[in-house]
């Protein structure tokens, strides 16, 4: 994938549940498909640049096209953010089946010498990881298929951010503690 379009694509993604909320309000379903479709055509452009995995983007992101279209119906569209977090869910699931972890790759990427207790905690951290995106796909899938349009844009574009947020300062502030509690420890 090239970087331009991995950026694209990513603000995209992110931007996603506000530009359905406020093109449902405007445009309605069958207009929106198109910003399905854009999503589809970037992954696309990714496979025949040598990204096999796409592939099951743009098979995905068409389903959901196909069934908003023929049901005139919102909710495939919806569901974009649920496919997001079970991608993601794969992803990190696969690096625990595989090693090293996810998190453990990232981590090496600035310090290539972790220590075994640092290999330990990216081991938790994606387990973390895994968990929220479990759950979050689980509540994005329920608001999908009960919420208003409002309350599924409000969690999918607001509060899921947020707790990504969090997640990331909590995580931060946890690392430094236990870095130096295990610093300290083989120090004595």
């Amino acid at each position: 994938m090239s970087k331009l379009n991995k950026f694209l694509l990513i603000i995209l993604s992110i931007s996603y549940p506000i530009l359905v909320f406020y093109g449902l309000r405007e445009f309605g379903v069958h207009s929106l498909i198109v910003l399905m479709l854009l999503i589809a055509a970037m992954h696309s452009y990714s496979y025949l640049n040598g990204d096999k995995k796409s592939l099951i983007w743009v098979v995905s992101c068409l389903f959901l096209a196909l069934f908003s279209w023929l049901s005139n119906n919102s909710l495939g569209l919806k569901f974009y953010p649920v496919m997001i977090n079970l991608g993601m869910l794969g992803l990190f699931g696969w690096s625990l089946i595989n090693p090293p972890p996810i998190i453990e790759r990232l981590a090496r990427l600035s310090e290539p010498e972790l220590p075994d207790y640092a290999i330990h905690y990216t081991r938790m951290v994606t387990i973390v990881w895994l968990a929220f995106f479990a759950i979050n796909a689980t509540v994005a899938g329920a608001l999908a298929l009960f919420a208003s349009d409002e309350h599924w844009a409000l969690y999918n574009g607001g509060i899921a951010y947020l707790i990504i947020g969090l997640i990331f300062i909590v995580e931060r502030l946890y690392r430094n503690y236990y870095r130096s509690k295990h610093e300290h420890e083989s120090r004595s």
